[in-house]
């Protein structure tokens, strides 16, 4: 834990000062909006965010890599991740670090967001069960992508590579329940068992599944134990042996 909160303020401050993550938060607040608004102004509906919803996970995955890209890829660029690696820190706690800074980040993102459903509130009785429930899966939909994109930022040398690799990644995970609904049998179980977007609809509906909660934790933890496995084989990597 000494080792962790050094690392997690100092993550905290590289964010909030870089004017490239305000740059992306601004975009996706906006866009965020946007996608609010023009659902809101369509037609006339009952009082609910479930457009809102439906949509938001598609951003989602264009946000948390574009958040994510430059964590691990761009020290690396700079030559601070070397600097990091010979102190007395395990690959833990400098993904972990970062990773919870990228939570913190999203979760502030979200909670600007709180506009819209306390706008509808003031226009009629609005159902704050599938909010809250809407909320809690766009935060553990979104750790999963930043899971995603701090993995691809780790196997990566350029951030560009790393960005556009997790955009597919998370593009993927979120529309694979298309080939489900074009598959049958087995195969359409598995790849709706693989889909964010099915279990993010689930939870979002206020419907709470142990298989869902197991589904988001699971992404980001094999993202993450990833993203150590491979700061540790470049930290120590296998000796090359002279013939």
């Amino acid at each position: 834990m000494r080792a962790f909160l050094p690392l997690l303020k100092r993550e905290l401050s590289r964010m909030i000062h870089s004017s490239v993550v305000t740059i992306i938060v601004v975009l996706f607040l906006v866009m965020l909006g946007g996608m609010f608004f023009r659902d809101f102004f369509d037609t006339v509906q009952p009082l609910s965010l479930r457009g809102f919803f439906s949509q938001a996970p598609i951003l989602l995955a264009f946000f948390c890599p574009a958040l994510t890209m430059g964590r691990i890829a761009g020290e690396r660029a700079d030559h601070t991740l070397d600097l990091l690696q010979t102190m007395p820190l395990h690959s833990w706690h400098i993904v972990m670090a970062k990773f919870v800074a990228c939570l913190v980040v999203l979760a502030f993102v979200l909670l600007c967001t709180l506009a819209y459903p306390l706008t509808l509130s003031e226009l009629g009785t609005l159902d704050w069960g599938p909010v809250w429930g809407g909320y809690i899966a766009l935060f553990m939909l979104g750790g999963g992508y930043c899971a995603i994109g701090l993995l691809t930022s780790a196997w990566a040398k350029d951030q560009m590579i790393a960005v556009l690799t997790a955009f597919f990644l998370c593009v993927a995970l979120t529309y694979i329940d298309l080939l489900a609904d074009a598959s049958s049998g087995n195969w359409a179980l598995v790849l709706q068992s693989l889909s964010a977007s099915h279990h993010f609809s689930n939870i979002a509906r206020g419907v709470i599944d142990i298989r869902d909660i197991f589904y988001t934790l699971s992404l980001q933890c094999l993202a993450l134990c990833g993203a150590v496995f491979t700061l540790e084989a470049r930290r120590y990597p296998d000796p090359v042996v002279e013939s």
